[in-house]
């Protein structure tokens, strides 16, 4: 799963200008300097997504989290059934969004803490999402892991490259055929900052 990940406009201009246009299509209900420039994105935050308008790729703010049937709140969605499941084919059909970060944390069973990063390198999480009461909230699609998690958590976010996020968002045949890929090798490191190891594919 994923349950948090990293955000910094500090490592990357790209996503300085994405916080502009976000902060710009939510006539200024947001203010810059409230918004964690260089911190931990955590469910329920409000944080920039990359989505389609037309064939145009523009930033909003949403909402990480869902609620769901039994009164939970979804935060992630299974891409192998994301096609399936009621609450999300709407969505993926016609409503997927892409959430920039600059790395994601995953906790092992004896809930020591990694970083999941690639250096020098912003990463791009596939997402869906939907409008609720008013407010557009995202879910993070995760897939089976790669080598560099497998030994960590059972499942990891769906990683696009840099070059996949316009056809996720805008291309519905192509989404479809991402949603089978295998993330990238990413670094990881240790709650110290130790580096254990990456690229490990």
């Amino acid at each position: 799963m994923c349950g948090r990940y990293l955000f910094s406009t500090q490592e990357y201009k790209e996503f300085r200008q994405i916080v502009r246009d976000a902060q710009r299509r939510s006539s200024g209900q947001h203010n810059e300097l409230n918004f964690p420039m260089a911190g931990d994105i955590a469910p329920t935050s409000e944080a920039p997504v990359l989505i389609a308008s037309g064939d145009k790729v523009v930033a909003e703010f949403q909402r990480w989290g869902i609620p769901g049937w039994r009164g939970g709140l979804m935060i992630n969605a299974r891409a192998e059934t994301v096609c399936e499941k009621p609450m999300f084919r709407r969505s993926m059909a016609a409503q997927r969004c892409v959430i920039p970060a600059s790395g994601y944390y995953e906790w092992d069973a004896g809930k020591h803490k990694y970083f999941f990063q690639l250096p020098g390198k912003p990463i791009y999480l596939a997402g869906i999402y939907d409008n609720i009461e008013g407010v557009n909230c995202f879910v993070i699609l995760t897939t089976v892991p790669n080598g560099t998690v497998k030994d960590i958590h059972d499942r990891m976010p769906l990683i696009l490259t840099h070059e996949q996020v316009r056809p996720w968002l805008t291309d519905s045949q192509t989404a479809l055929q991402l949603l089978t890929i295998t993330p990238p090798a990413l670094q990881r490191s240790s709650e110290d900052g130790q580096l254990r190891f990456g690229d490990l594919m």
